[in-house]
């Protein structure tokens, strides 16, 4: 929200260092080494080695040395080869979505994926295993971050950035369908609504981003950086809010045409219209992503001290709505 973060260096077993350095078993005895020294048929190395002795606890520590140094490296290969296996092995149809369990923007990008019908897999990648820095992901995402999308169908083309994959799968749908209900077939709507796909992407996810990261995560305490992100966060939603204020002004006066000369007046507020709860969107008449874009991120504000309910009850009533939605809920799910 979107967390996006060494090994131990074991002994590699190698006698001649052990024995170079001194932290090696002991050598007993110089004759057997001086007689070994003296025959052309012996190496300086092979006799020093016949002359180590070891005990007993000495050699059940290179033991198990050796088997932990064996398990380490199976444990390697398999967080490896999960990812390599996938790339050597990719279905031939569908999406595989690349994302991590606390990441917003990959969930940003299964609502859209579970909104418009699409059949898609998620793999869910540990970062703390380094698996966002395996080669074969790195290939298709140079950022090594995510959300990455692949399309199978589509010779499996790889798009990276949660804003570009939108709107590659808004483009490939209306161009398939002939209509995509999340975007608009007129190009101004279109504009409109990636302006609002824009500034999610640019303004708000970036800065609740870093009021987490400064309120949690951060070495040390810097009050004046977690003030500074949290109220950018205020003023974004401040910003949402008048935009769904205005819009929902608009649907009462042209819904409720009985009372809306005393709205006008100001007699009447607009809070007892019985459309005052009715869902308004950013762009036209129904969701789009420019709403549902912003779906994970509103979320977890709350982890930020921002109430959206008390703060911001128009962008609560948004969100509340979208939320209900069940390609929402099973994207959210991890489903």
């Amino acid at each position: 929200m979107n967390g996006v973060t060494d090994m131990n260096i074991q002994n590699d077993g190698d006698s001649s260092n052990e024995m170079h350095d001194g932290s090696g078993p002991s050598v007993k005895g110089s004759n057997t080494v001086n007689n070994a020294q003296n025959s052309h048929t012996i190496s300086n190395l092979s006799a020093g080695l016949k002359s180590v002795t070891l005990s007993e606890q000495e050699q059940s520590q290179i033991n198990m040395n050796a088997i932990q140094q064996e398990l380490q490296n199976e444990g390697s290969a398999q967080q490896q080869s999960r990812i390599s296996q996938f790339f050597q092995n990719q279905p031939t149809e569908g999406y595989t979505l690349f994302s991590h369990r606390s990441a917003p923007n990959g969930f940003k990008v299964a609502i859209i994926l579970s909104e418009l019908g699409l059949p898609f897999n998620t793999i869910f990648l540990d970062f703390n295993k380094g698996e966002q820095r395996a080669p074969e992901f790195v290939s298709i995402n140079p950022n090594a971050r995510v959300p990455a999308l692949i399309d199978h169908a589509n010779d499996n083309a790889s798009i990276w950035e949660s804003g570009a994959i939108i709107l590659y799968l808004l483009n490939k749908h209306l161009k398939e369908n002939g209509d995509c209900p999340l975007w608009s077939n007129n190009i101004v709507e279109q504009a409109q609504i990636n302006s609002w796909l824009f500034f999610q992407t640019s303004g708000h996810a970036p800065m609740i981003g870093q009021a987490l990261h400064f309120r949690y995560f951060h070495s040390c305490p810097v009050p004046s950086a977690v003030e500074r992100y949290t109220d950018e966060v205020r003023r974004v939603y401040g910003v949402l809010e008048m935009a769904l204020a205005e819009r929902r002004e608009a649907l009462i006066m042209e819904l409720d045409v009985e009372n809306a000369a005393s709205y006008s007046a100001g007699t009447t507020p607009l809070s007892q219209s019985r459309y005052f709860d009715y869902p308004v969107w950013l762009v036209g008449d129904r969701a789009t992503v420019a709403d549902l874009s912003f779906v994970p991120w509103n979320n977890v504000v709350d982890r930020i001290g921002i109430n959206l309910k008390v703060e911001f009850p128009e962008v609560y009533k948004w969100t509340k709505y979208m939320m209900r939605r069940p390609s929402v809920i099973r994207a959210l799910r991890g489903d």
